[in-house]
């Protein structure tokens, strides 16, 4: 069998590059063969605005997804024995010049698509996604994405991801309190507002396309320290301390927390009388290579599951762990039935050489059109 490197020099595409890496990842992590071929169908259905653009030595255009442009990302879950593997995606127009606001329009096509196909329920969505249409004067960090949980059927679950900072910071909040309102789900506002200090934002606003019954709203808001954390996450089910000994784990530190925040996401379901917390550490921040990111993360999984990781780390990795930084870029641990459930972020590189330092920072403007939003 040709070298990793060899295969990916014959790439021509983004999509070939992207099912090259899902064959990689899927073969490293055990998947079986079924659920292989549903996740590489999924994958052809959602890339079709962008797949067949050349791979090239920069992508198209400087999205906010990944830290080095590439309009998808893979994630793990370690719910239980089996990795669950997801896809998070930015759809963007086939033609024409890319932007967040073609983006939009690119994304509400995809939903179109989807649900004619019976594979997600937008009618929750339908009933906010105007609150979030970008301005054609404003630049917001992105605009629309999507995500997949991928099964041995296609995608067991498509959700959506919308900007509450899509007319600026200052409009967020009471952007999400509209937003939550039509959705009937007041009470979730209530909730969140006593928690945020006047330095919180609320970067993502995100919805199950599933039926109201079932489908969770989530909401993810900003922390600089491992005490606005605790904060954020009080009468969540999560115990005093737990989020700080994370944080201390995985970020080695209690903050200030300067090189990008924590995220802590509330999901929201109907009928529950809290939300569940989950906190999100984005772990190449402040860690030094990928191999230092593992061995701070292994100590959280059980051992079948740290092997896991390591293998899909080495897999995706264009060089060895400790030359590599950022392939694991994201992870995220909540409480679930006594344990912490785990999910390791795992950005692909379409663009990067694996060097340690050839890759941008995410969550920044792109060059180009002025805007108000702080880096």
């Amino acid at each position: 069998m040709p070298a990793p490197d060899l295969e990916l020099a014959r790439v021509r595409s983004l999509a070939e590059y992207g099912h090259e890496r899902l064959d990689t990842l899927c073969a490293t992590v055990g998947i079986a063969a079924p659920e292989q071929r549903s996740a590489h169908a999924v994958f052809q259905m959602v890339s079709e605005s962008w797949g067949q653009a050349p791979l090239g030595d920069a992508p198209a255009w400087e999205n906010d997804l990944t830290d080095d442009g590439t309009p998808f990302e893979f994630s793990l879950g370690f719910e239980t024995e089996k990795p669950e593997l997801r896809l998070l995606f930015e759809s963007q127009a086939d033609a024409g010049p890319l932007s967040q606001h073609s983006s939009w329009h690119a994304g509400l096509a995809l939903q179109a698509r989807l649900q004619a196909r019976k594979l997600c329920d937008c009618s929750q969505l339908q009933q906010i996604l105007p609150l979030f249409e970008p301005s054609p004067d404003f630049l917001p960090r992105f605009s629309l994405w999507h995500a997949a949980v991928l099964g041995e059927h296609g995608a067991s679950l498509f959700k959506a991801y919308l900007n509450p900072e899509i007319v600026g910071v200052p409009h967020s909040r009471g952007l999400v309190q509209r937003a939550l309102e039509r959705l009937g789900m007041s009470d979730a506002w209530s909730f969140v507002d006593q928690r945020l200090a006047d330095d919180t934002r609320l970067p993502y606003f995100s919805l199950d396309l599933k039926t109201s019954q079932t489908g969770r709203v989530k909401l993810y808001a900003t922390a600089v320290d491992a005490d606005s954390v605790e904060r954020l996450v009080a009468d969540t089910g999560l115990q005093p301390g737990d989020a700080t000994r994370w944080l201390s784990q995985l970020a080695r530190s209690e903050g200030p927390y300067a090189g990008r925040p924590i995220l802590t996401c509330f999901a929201f379901r109907r009928g529950a009388n809290c939300p569940e917390a989950t906190v999100h550490v984005p772990i190449r921040n402040y860690a030094p290579n990928d191999q230092e990111a593992l061995e701070r993360t292994r100590t959280l999984l059980t051992p079948a599951h740290a092997k896991q990781l390591e293998a899909a780390l080495n897999a995706l990795a264009k060089r060895p762990l400790w030359h590599s930084h950022g392939v694991l870029s994201y992870v995220s641990l909540r409480l679930g039935q006594g344990r912490v459930r785990v999910t390791t972020y795992l950005a692909p590189g379409a663009y990067t050489t694996g060097d340690t330092n050839d890759r941008r920072s995410s969550g920044t403007i792109p060059t180009g059109r002025p805007s108000t939003i702080p880096p």
